[in-house]
């Protein structure tokens, strides 16, 4: 099987619904190279953290100032100031569906179509709004699936993980806020037949995409990924301080965009499987090699620190080209086992970059593999948190916990962009 096919059937396996179908990806660890690669465009140039929204009351979010009709899209350039305000809860609050309106065929063209949207029953097209003259997204779903409200979907696919007026209330609210890191919600229109939801096209595609090309895993290719990085994880911070918990971080669900000036910035995306919870239990979201082992235990567990595991997972295999392990269940991958029972630093000096004869430990950064080693630690209480505000000593003067802030190799001024 070739390089792309494996890749590609990898990809393949990622996008199954949270069952952990990952099989261990090669017979021994001595050849622990194969598994998946994933696939990458360009990178973002990210002018550092912006200020962390560190407030140590309750969990809060970015917000606008007094709008009317606040589960409204913006209107096409409209910007807003953030601010501070909760998140809604349930989060497809975030959405009226009075708010729908009808598919004018005429103002979106057809340019073609960018991928299936299987787990939606649709499709994603880029289309041509010729309303605002811009390049947009479409996917396009039958309205027997979608329904008329994020009650009838739920009343109709009762066992469904992902839910779609979730992830439309929740995209919505975030652009009122002002906050970043999200596509920009047009709208949502219906016809006889589909629904369709218009949302901003980031034009460098997904972070699977851009792993394929660039650099090889080296100490330029992290020069190029730090920025990008830093965006990665402020963004999911400023989740968790808005009381928003992704479960579904990926190289998938990270897109990347170019602005007119050039500059390119991160966009996260997927919703449909976030929650307002912070805690959960008997809960497995997210494609396998995503999730954070806890997942797998009857405990109760802290969805900021395994949306932290996501970021390790996706952040390794941005910089070395391919996944560290295709399971974290337990004996569903050799690769996995082998860093449960030897350690991290240890699975990275045997591990093999692919296609080549060097260990994935000599080529990275001693600060990359601390970094690393913190965000993908197996045991939650050891892992690194994202620096969110509710981590807070009670007296707000210090963080219970270290954080990836803390880390070096975020702030090795050779990567600042």
């Amino acid at each position: 099987m070739s390089h792309r096919a494996f890749f590609n059937f990898a990809r393949l396996e990622q996008e199954a619904p949270a069952d952990d179908r990952g099989a261990a990806p090669q017979q021994e660890l001595a050849a622990a190279s194969s598994t998946a690669a994933p696939r990458p465009g360009t990178l973002p140039v990210m002018a550092g953290q912006t200020t962390a929204v560190s407030s140590t009351g309750p969990t809060m979010a970015f917000s606008p100032p007094d709008r009317e009709h606040h589960d409204k899209p913006l209107e096409s350039g409209q910007q807003v100031a953030a601010t501070l305000e909760p998140a809604p809860n349930p989060l497809h609050l975030g959405f009226d569906p009075a708010n729908v309106g009808v598919w004018d065929s005429d103002r979106f063209k057809m340019i073609k179509k960018l991928q299936d949207a299987t787990r939606n029953r649709g499709v994603v097209h880029l289309m041509h709004d010729n309303k605002t003259g811009v390049d947009v997204a479409v996917k396009q779903m039958p309205n027997g699936w979608f329904r008329n409200s994020h009650q009838e979907f739920v009343a109709e696919h009762p066992t469904e993980t992902e839910l779609p007026w979730q992830d439309i209330g929740c995209v919505n609210f975030l652009n009122k806020t002002g906050y970043a890191h999200a596509c920009d919600l047009i709208g949502v229109y219906q016809d006889m037949e589909f629904t369709y939801v218009v949302t901003q096209f980031a034009t460098e595609g997904d972070m699977f995409s851009w792993c394929e090309s660039g650099l090889s895993p080296s100490p330029e290719r992290e020069t190029v990924v730090r920025p990008f990085a830093r965006q990665m994880l402020e963004g999911v911070q400023q989740l968790h301080e808005m009381g928003i918990t992704h479960l579904d971080l990926s190289l998938e669900n990270v897109l990347m965009t170019k602005s007119e000036d050039g500059r390119l910035s991160i966009r996260i995306i997927d919703f449909g499987m976030s929650t307002n919870s912070r805690y959960l239990k008997n809960c497995v979201r997210g494609k396998a090699s995503y999730q954070a082992p806890e997942l797998h235990t009857s405990q109760r567990y802290d969805g900021f620190l395994s949306d932290a595991f996501s970021l390790g997972v996706t952040l390794y295999a941005v910089l070395v080209k391919d996944y560290p392990w295709l399971s974290t269940r337990p004996g569903g991958c050799k690769c996995f086992e082998y860093v449960r029972k030897h350690g991290f630093r240890s699975y990275l000096d045997k591990r093999k970059l692919r296609n080549s004869q060097l260990r994935v430990g000599q080529i990275l950064s001693e600060p990359l593999m601390q970094l690393l080693e913190g965000l993908l630690a197996l045991d939650p209480a050891e892992r690194l948190s994202l620096g969110e505000a509710q981590w807070a000593s009670s007296d707000g003067s210090r963080p219970t916990r270290g954080s990836v802030w803390d880390e070096p190799w975020i702030h090795d001024q050779n990567g600042m962009l």
